[in-house]
């Protein structure tokens, strides 16, 4: 069924080609052109999801502070989720309410930032425009927390230019925090490249694990 809509999509020659790196945004917006109808969408989407067991072995790691915080690009909930099935108090900070990110850290208290925003809330960010802006106090609290954490970043592209420019920001000022970038097989896309390259000249350690 994909490959035969696939090819209508590319006789029509107005849709991106498969594997594209803007096929998500341009989707997203030409489906749902209103941002009240895109969140609807996604919320739609995550209504009774269950977490699976990896989201329950994240709270397992935090709760042994193997794992400080969690800094997410999705927006489906399931961080907030698991951690209340794990009896963790989750803090969570959204485009909506980002002076959060500023308050002090506690043991009791999971540290959870929607950088993408969060479907419960009214900001959202799923097109090109959208992604292309970074809250600054977001970029504020990166460049000054990482530098003594270390950061693993797992299932995400690097295709967010805001966020990417955010973390280069961070972690090429001056620290002992690194940089473990998580991927499927040994090919580095071009993104994450340049990011490894610009913090490892800066003087800091950054490093791409298969």
């Amino acid at each position: 069924c994909k490959d035969r809509i696939q090819k209508w999509l590319d006789e029509q020659g107005d849709f991106p080609k498969r594997g594209a790196e803007n096929e998500y945004v341009f989707y997203a917006e030409k489906a749902y052109p209103m941002e009240q109808d895109r969140t609807k969408y996604f919320e739609n989407i995550c209504v009774d999801k269950a977490p699976y067991v990896g989201y329950k072995l994240l709270m397992f790691l935090y709760k042994y502070r193997v794992v400080k915080s969690i800094w997410t690009t999705n927006f489906d909930g399931l961080v907030e989720r698991s951690a209340q099935q794990a009896n963790i108090t989750p803090i969570t900070v959204t485009l909506d309410n980002p002076e959060g990110i500023l308050r002090n850290e506690s043991k009791n208290e999971l540290l959870y930032i929607a950088l993408h925003g969060d479907y419960k809330y009214s900001k959202l960010k799923n097109t090109s425009r959208e992604l292309d802006s970074q809250q600054p106090l977001f970029v504020q609290r990166l460049k000054g927390y990482f530098v003594d954490k270390n950061l693993v970043v797992i299932g995400y592209s690097g295709r967010d230019k805001s966020l990417m420019k955010a973390l280069s920001v961070a972690f090429s000022t001056k620290g002992a925090g690194r940089l473990y970038w998580c991927g499927y097989g040994g090919r580095v896309n071009s993104e994450v490249e340049v990011l490894l390259e610009t913090i490892k000249n800066s003087g800091r350690e950054a490093v791409y694990i298969d």
